[in-house]
């Protein structure tokens, strides 16, 4: 848990210094190609993960990595910050709070949207449309194929879920006949 709470601060730190989304979806990008380049090459991991290498040698690995893939000020930064503070081990979970964090800062609301087939980008963009005048802010939709739903779709928002399947719609119906008796 400890650990979580110390991902989230780096996180957050991150997060105060990005002015825009552009900025925002580079840095998160280039921080998502540094972690595949250490998944990629165990030792390297090791190394900047752990007491392995000393501060030194793990700098010049990270400049190394930087000469060939030109990062960002604002990654390059982090990482060497990460590096000098011994945190790298926590970049996966940074990497997972960051968009969190930025639509948190930004007011906007990731839901999840399950449906029995793609939806059209019309429909989509109809939803996304009714979903913002309902959640009063801005709207940004996860989409996934559930072939268990027959028709219509699910809403979820964290743990709650919105029902609105063919499904849900009958057990609704149900449930209110069987109030009525």
């Amino acid at each position: 848990m400890r650990e979580n709470s110390l991902a989230k601060r780096y996180a957050k730190g991150l997060i105060k210094t990005i002015k825009n989304e552009k900025e925002y979806i580079v840095v998160k990008k280039e921080l998502e190609k540094f972690l595949k380049i250490l998944n990629d090459n165990s030792e390297l991991k090791a190394g900047l993960e752990t007491l392995l290498f000393t501060k030194k040698q793990k700098k010049e690995m990270v400049n190394e990595i930087n000469k060939k893939v030109m990062f960002h000020e604002k990654t390059f930064k982090f990482l060497m910050i990460l590096m000098e503070e011994n945190r790298m081990i926590f970049l996966d979970v940074i990497i997972q709070l960051l968009e969190e964090l930025w639509f948190e800062r930004n007011g906007v609301e990731k839901l999840k949207v399950l449906s029995a087939v793609k939806l059209s980008k019309k429909l989509e963009q109809k939803l996304i449309k009714n979903l913002e005048k309902s959640f009063n802010k801005k709207i940004v939709l996860e989409k996934e194929i559930d072939k268990s739903l027959i028709a219509g779709i699910k809403i979820q928002k964290g743990s709650i879920f919105y029902d609105f399947s063919i499904e849900g719609n009958l057990s609704k119906l149900k449930d209110s006949l069987l109030e009525e008796n």
